[in-house]
C-alpha cells in the first residue's frame, strides 16, 4: 500500500494520527493548524492567491471561482481598486475621487457630470436629462392622462395647472417652517423634508428641475389638495385644524397611490418617510394594506365631510 503524504506540505502522514481531509485529499495537523487558510473553503492549500473580491483562495476553489473584471471608472478611465467605494447607477460607475472632485453633481440622481446646467440646482446629467422636468416642459400635458385616477379619488382638476418654478429653499418654506438641519443640494436631500410641488391659492410652486416620478406624484397629491381648499375656501392645506390635518395626510396618501400604480419605488418610499409624522397618514396606510382601495377612498372623503361639518365657521 502506497504511503500516504500531506497534500500540503508533501510530507508523509504519521501513523495513527489524525489528518485533515477535504477536496479528496488529506492534510496533517501541523499544515492544518499553521499554514493560512482559504478564504471561501478555509482549506490550508498549496498557494493561496489573492482573487478579487473573494480575498485570498485556494487551488481548489480557483478552479470554480473566477476573478471579477475589474471595475473601470466611466469619467477618469482608470481601475477601481477593489472594496473602494465608488458612484454605481444608469449602468456606470465612477471612482472616489472622481465623484469628489466634480464641481457639480445631478440634482436628481448625483451623476458627476452635468449635460444642462441650471442656476438654483446645479444642473442635470445625460442620463436623466430625457425624463427631467423644467420650466420648457408642457405640465398640463404630463398630467392630464391622470385626471381620471384623480376623479377616482373623489376629486376634480382645474381647468389649467399654473406651474411656478422657485428654488428649493422657497418651496420647502412653503410647507415647513424649520430650516433643515443641512444645506440642501439633491432631490433626495429635498424630499426628506417636503414637496417638490406645493400648491397655494391655486398656484402650483415646483423645484427647477426634477424628475417625472416626482413630478406625477407630488403634483398628483397637490391637485387633491387644490380641490380640498377650493371646496373649503382655503389657500393652502397649512393649519393645523383637524380638517387640514387630514386633508394633508389625505393628499399624500393620494400621491403614494399613484406612485404604487405607476410603480415607483423610491418615491413611493420617500412619500411614506414624510408621512411617519402623520397620525391620519399612518392609518390611511394601515387600512391600504388590509383594505381595497376603494375603501380607502370612502373613509378618507366621509372622514373629510365629517371633519368639516364639525368645525367652527372660519375655522375649517
Amino acid at each position: 500500500m502506497p504511503e500516504e503524504v500531506c497534500h500540503t506540505c508533501q510530507s508523509a502522514l504519521p501513523a495513527g494520527q489524525s489528518f485533515y481531509e477535504d477536496h479528496g485529499v488529506k492534510v496533517c495537523l501541523n499544515c492544518f493548524r499553521h499554514r493560512p487558510r482559504c478564504a471561501n473553503c478555509k482549506f490550508p492549500g498549496r498557494e493561496l492567491v489573492v482573487t478579487p473580491p473573494h480575498g485570498a483562495l485556494c487551488e481548489f476553489c480557483r478552479q470554480v471561482i473566477q476573478p471579477e473584471e475589474a471595475l473601470v471608472c466611466s469619467l477618469c478611465k482608470n481601475p477601481i481598486p477593489p472594496g473602494q467605494s465608488h458612484y454605481a447607477d444608469h449602468g456606470e460607475t465612477v471612482c472616489l475621487p472622481c465623484f469628489k472632485l466634480v464641481p457639480h453633481r445631478c440634482f436628481t440622481c448625483r451623476f458627476p457630470q452635468i449635460q444642462k446646467p441650471q442656476p438654483e440646482v446645479g444642473g442635470v446629467c445625460r442620463h436623466c436629462l430625457p425624463g427631467v422636468i423644467d420650466k420648457d416642459s408642457d405640465i398640463n400635458a404630463l398630467i392630464r392622462p391622470l385626471y381620471p385616477f384623480l376623479q377616482g379619488l373623489g376629486h376634480h382638476p382645474p381647468a389649467e395647472v399654473k406651474p411656478v418654478f422657485l428654488p428649493p429653499l422657497v418651496v420647502l418654506g412653503m410647507q415647513e417652517v424649520k430650516e433643515p438641519p443641512a444645506p440642501i443640494e439633491f432631490l433626495d436631500e429635498f424630499v426628506q423634508f417636503g414637496l417638490p410641488v406645493f400648491q397655494v391659492k391655486g398656484i402650483f410652486y415646483l423645484l427647477p428641475m426634477m424628475n417625472r416620478e416626482w413630478l406625477l406624484s407630488g403634483l398628483l397629491g397637490q391637485l387633491v389638495a387644490y380641490d380640498l381648499c377650493r371646496i373649503h375656501g382655503l389657500a393652502a392645506l397649512v393649519g393645523e385644524t383637524p380638517f387640514q390635518r387630514f386633508g394633508r395626510s389625505w393628499s399624500l396618501f393620494a400621491g403614494l397611490l399613484l406612485a404604487r400604480k405607476l410603480k415607483f419605488p423610491q418615491v413611493e418610499k420617500r412619500l411614506v418617510r414624510l408621512g411617519d409624522q402623520l397620525h391620519d397618514f399612518n392609518r390611511l396606510l394601515a387600512m391600504a394594506d388590509h383594505k381595497p382601495t376603494r375603501e380607502v377612498i370612502q373613509f378618507a372623503q366621509g372622514s373629510l365631510g365629517m371633519l368639516a361639518k364639525k368645525a367652527k365657521p372660519g375655522q375649517i
